[in-house]
């Protein structure tokens, strides 16, 4: 049980650490248009939470394993950790045109 406490508080440390800088970083480039790019974001995140709870069992299924599933995530964490190095706060979105 030890190694699954500590696993589980360095992921929820993880997702704590990222929750300010990533809503900091949609009001940097979204000026006026914040909510709009936290939106979006938060519908990613959403749509993600969705695809994943099937994803489990399929694979689970599939190989056999519990642990193909958990190395795609981390292998997809490693994505968007990269993603997050090559984030530029300082480019603005544009304004939208008018209608």
């Amino acid at each position: 049980m030890g190694p699954a406490v500590f696993w589980l508080s360095l992921a929820v440390f993880g997702v704590d650490m990222i929750l300010s800088p990533s809503w900091s970083f949609c009001i940097d480039i979204g000026g006026k248009h914040a909510g709009q790019v936290s939106g979006t974001m938060n519908m990613a995140g959403n749509i993600g939470s969705a695809i994943i709870g099937p994803l489990f069992p399929t694979l689970l299924l599939w190989t056999g394993s519990a642990n193909v599933f958990f190395y795609i995530v981390a292998g997809c964490s490693v994505v968007a950790a990269g993603c997050w190095m090559f984030a530029d706060s300082t480019k603005k979105i544009a304004d939208l045109p008018a209608r």
